[in-house]
């Protein structure tokens, strides 16, 4: 089916679609609407009579008869959307821009093509394609204010883009009499008349997009066929002006435009400057600075949301690279060079692109030919006549880069085969050596952390390139948009400091810096189990530091409170993955409360396969701890503190509380882990509280194969949540709070239509009449949305302080949302967490959630201090990540009520 004819039935479909999307949620956005598709088998037989006919009687079919009209094939297609005459007419519809293709690129189905071949240029934005999507009717702006705290001016990276009132984007159809079948042909037909719409539009071969509407809502003009020479009748009709919520993904692709204008470099969806890299010499890297922007309409209008990142590249190239492996690897290199490549992604820097190697070809090297045009060429040739580059050794392999592109008049996409050179690819990113490697992170993070004051000023200054810069200013005018080269300064707050309680009824505050770590070791748990029977299982070359560890446990125990028994030693000859799982199936006592291993070094296949047995085979908590850590005498003392923390609450105790007066509530976490690109398998982890405290967590994993399943097993966890609290307090919550992570602007409408139903049917599975208020609200931490503090006198900027809370101004229009500031930030600038209420049938106050939110980043056992998410939210991230990365099977039941996962 081609992309018109889908784009043309959104359109007809809006007719019957917006009256029953009125009934929403208040919070719900209205870009939101999933598109179907019709099978070509469908179509009726009848004679077709063209194109452009189908075209124009779809669109507006009061000007042409369609009495005893038989057509077929695509025309059929649309005459079968067309709604009876009774019906009401179609909805406004909004257009959504989609990646343009390179014809070029789509007419070569070449196996193996060298990079730098195509490309498309930045200016061809007139040929990009749209996508249609039906536009509810619109409704008024969601405000929700809390009152609570200290008031704190803020400043946040957004940049305010004021729009003329007579500018916008103004959606025409073109029509073509006689019809014109190449969509480039249309394109030259348009560009001859840009007197009449302007310099500045977007066309996809059917839909023109103005930023000013034309006199008449009806323009004929009169063109020449550019090959033909034949007189062709244009006929444009306005059909909306769109709103500018509905106008983002334009807004971006403008700014695209800007960024190539301002000669940065795309790398994924950010921009770099190659001009200000900074040399790391002792580590052979350098740093791109550059900034990734996101355009969408706010409570305070159309902004751009700014953000400065960077992207660490290597000095060395690939062909050094495999060069080291082989020397240190021998015969067996070409296995370890295809598993340190794999995945990585590339620079080419004679084209400043980016690749990612799918494949390392060893039966081809730059000798192998290729066809380009009409005659074969070489790789070594291929680089010579275009980029000038001699390629000096002949017999490296090749790298793959596999990339699958529509093709026109293909249902499938079509896979092309990019080979690249390396010795011309250069390495970017950090290898898992540099990220275990202090120094290097240290002498990075020098140049990538950088302060408030750093972060405003170049913002201050991208925006003044974007002014000076005459083609963007332009751009930017052409549409009737204007950059602010300044943030706002808007009110915040600051919630009152959050008092912890630990052992003995001991309350602490946790101060202006959000830490209590001192009160969290110096103090007893909140709640003690002692450990009566345990295991410790460790090398023989690890004698000693077993002894100290256990020297060091007796010591500690006394502050914390807990009795230690002495536990069952099991020493090991040699360091092997098999004797640890045999010992784990063999030697574990029954009665045994924890597992405490010991590893002589950090190997990730040894602790997945410790794990696995411990979480399925053998169901008992387990501590691993590397030799190493233990080994520092001036640390040993807080590892083996933190240490005995983290067993005591794997056991199913709780080492402190804060104050949440919330009766007959359980709160969740939910969260997910993805493993591959294609994201086949994934785990799905889903915690709920179990006391009237938050201190209690019942979590249930569920390993997925499909993403299908997901939503089946969302329900089932919620039922055995439910059970398991129902059985700890002889009855059912009757308030439900869910904390759902890992959830992109993309996926809320996916939230809101099907994972909130599952909740409800997993409810009615525990009682017909159980009918609990459920409140669903999506956490997002992977944001680029900053805030700052003016420091006292207005001079500078400094970070955020926890509990600082922004609801408006910033916020989405037409969403319940808010940012929450809960951790604290020694170095580099603090990032908010943002919180959607996507249903709230309690109505709770925005003091309410916010101060919840704000005390649930208090209860992760695992730092004695704020986080950035709420402890819920934490816990089924680390749930996840661990049956996703080690276990990879299902946990034991009996498991579940522990946080054995920490």
């Amino acid at each position: 089916m081609s992309k018109r004819m889908n784009l043309l039935r959104s359109i007809i479909e809006s007719s019957t679609s917006a009256e029953g999307s009125g009934s929403g949620s208040q919070t719900r956005d209205s870009g939101y609407k999933s598109e179907q598709t019709v099978s070509e088998e469908q179509q009726p037989t009848p004679v077709s009579h063209g194109r452009g006919r189908a075209y124009a009687m779809a669109l507006h079919p009061d000007d042409i008869p369609m009495q005893n009209l038989a057509i077929r094939g695509r025309g059929a297609f649309l005459r079968s959307l067309l709604p009876n005459e009774d019906e009401e007419p179609p909805a406004p519809a909004v257009v959504e821009p989609v990646k343009p293709k390179n014809p070029a690129q789509e007419a070569s189905a070449l196996t193996s093509v060298p990079s730098g071949v195509g490309g498309k240029s930045p200016n061809a934005a007139a040929a990009d394609s749209f996508v249609f999507r039906p536009t509810a009717e619109p409704k008024e702006p969601v405000i929700r204010k809390g009152t609570s705290g200290q008031p704190i001016h803020l400043m946040s990276n957004f940049m305010q883009l004021k729009c003329q009132a007579d500018r916008g984007i103004f959606l025409y159809t073109v029509d073509f009499q006689p019809n014109v079948d190449s969509k480039h042909t249309r394109q030259r037909c348009l560009d001859g008349h840009q007197d009449i719409f302007g310099k500045v539009f977007l066309f996809d071969g059917n839909i023109l997009l103005l930023p000013k509407q034309l006199p008449l809502e009806r323009t004929v003009i009169t063109t020449q066929h550019p090959h033909q020479g034949t007189n062709v009748l244009m006929t444009l009709i306005f059909r909306v002006q769109q709103r500018m919520s509905d106008n983002v993904t334009i807004y971006n692709k403008l700014f695209r435009r800007i960024m190539y204008m301002l000669q940065l470099t795309e790398m994924g969806r950010k921009h770099f400057d190659p001009t200000q890299a900074r040399i790391v010499p002792q580590h052979k890297l350098e740093i791109w600075p550059g900034f990734v922007t996101a355009v969408n309409e706010f409570e305070d209008g159309l902004m751009l949301n700014l953000d400065v990142t960077h992207r660490v590249l290597m000095q060395t190239t690939v062909y050094s690279h495999i060069k080291t492996i082989a020397q240190i690897e021998g015969v067996q290199f070409r296995d370890a060079v295809v598993k340190s490549l794999l995945g990585s992604v590339v620079l080419t820097r004679y084209n400043k692109r980016t690749y990612r190697i799918d494949d390392v070809c060893f039966d081809a090297n730059p000798m192998s030919t290729f066809r380009y045009g009409d005659r074969d060429i070489t790789y070594v040739e291929y680089y010579k006549q275009q980029y000038g580059i001699d390629i000096h050794d002949h017999q490296q392999p090749l790298l793959l880069n596999r990339t699958e592109r529509r093709v026109a008049g293909q249902r499938e996409p079509e896979e092309f085969i990019m080979c690249l050179i390396p010795e011309i690819c250069y390495l970017t990113g950090l290898t898992d050596t540099m990220r275990r490697d202090y120094k290097v992170m240290r002498d990075i993070a020098t140049y990538t952390r950088i302060t408030p004051n750093q972060r405003i000023l170049a913002m201050q200054k991208f925006c003044e390139n974007v002014n000076n810069n005459e083609d963007a200013r332009n751009l930017l005018a052409s549409w009737g948009l204007e950059l602010n080269s300044k943030p706002k300064i808007m009110p915040g707050r600051v919630l009152a400091h959050e008092n912890i309680t630990s052992g003995g009824g001991v309350v602490g505050s946790a101060g202006a810096t959000a830490d209590f770590s001192r009160q969290a070791s110096n103090n007893p748990m909140l709640e003690v189990v002692h450990i009566r029977q345990w295991m410790i299982l460790y090398t023989q070359r690890d004698d000693k530091v077993a002894s100290m560890f256990m020297d060091c446990v007796k010591r500690c125990s006394r502050l914390l409170g807990v009795e230690v028994a002495q536990p069952q030693m099991e020493v090991l000859p040699q360091d092997g993955t098999q004797l640890y799982v045999q010992a784990l199936r063999n030697r574990i006592r029954p009665g045994t409360q924890i597992v405490v291993i010991i590893f002589p070094t950090q190997r990730d296949d040894r602790y997945a396969a410790v794990k696995r047995i411990l979480c399925t085979e053998v169901p008992i908590p387990s501590q691993v701890i590397n030799a190493r850590t233990l080994s520092n005498d001036k640390r040993n003392r807080s590892v083996v503190m933190k240490v005995m923390l983290q067993m005591n609450c794997k056991l199913g105790g709780s080492l402190w509380g804060v104050n949440i007066p919330l009766s007959n509530t359980m709160i969740c976490g939910i969260d997910t882990y993805h493993e591959g690109k294609d994201r086949s398998n994934s785990v799905s982890a889903f915690v709920g509280s179990l006391d009237a405290s938050f201190t209690h967590w019942y979590s249930r994993a569920t390993v997925q194969a499909r993403k299908e399943e997901f939503l089946n097993a969302l329900c089932v966890s919620l039922e055995k949540t439910l059970q398991a609290y129902r059985r700890r307090n002889c009855a059912l919550p009757q308030k439900i709070i869910i904390f759902r992570d890992g959830v992109g602007d993309s996926q809320l409408l996916m939230c809101e239509q099907y994972e909130i139903p599952q909740l409800l049917a997993a409810c009615k599975l525990i009682a017909p009449d159980y009918e609990p208020k459920i409140t669903f609200i999506v956490v997002q931490k992977r944001i680029i949305t900053r805030l700052f503090s003016l420091n006292h006198g207005g001079e500078g900027h400094s970070n955020a302080p926890p509990g600082t809370v922004l609801d408006h101004t910033v916020t989405r229009r037409y969403l319940y949302d808010y940012f929450l500031v809960a951790q604290t930030v020694q170095m580099g600038t603090v990032t908010p967490t943002h919180y959607i209420v996507l249903r709230d049938d309690s109505q709770f106050a925005p003091d309410i959630l916010q101060r919840l939110s704000y005390k649930l980043c208090f209860m992760y056992y695992n730092w004695p201090g704020s986080i950035r998410v709420p402890a819920c939210c934490m816990y089924a991230h680390k749930l996840a990540y661990l049956i996703g990365q080690s276990v990879k099977r299902m946990p034991a039941e009996s498991l579940n009520d522990k946080l054995y996962y920490l």
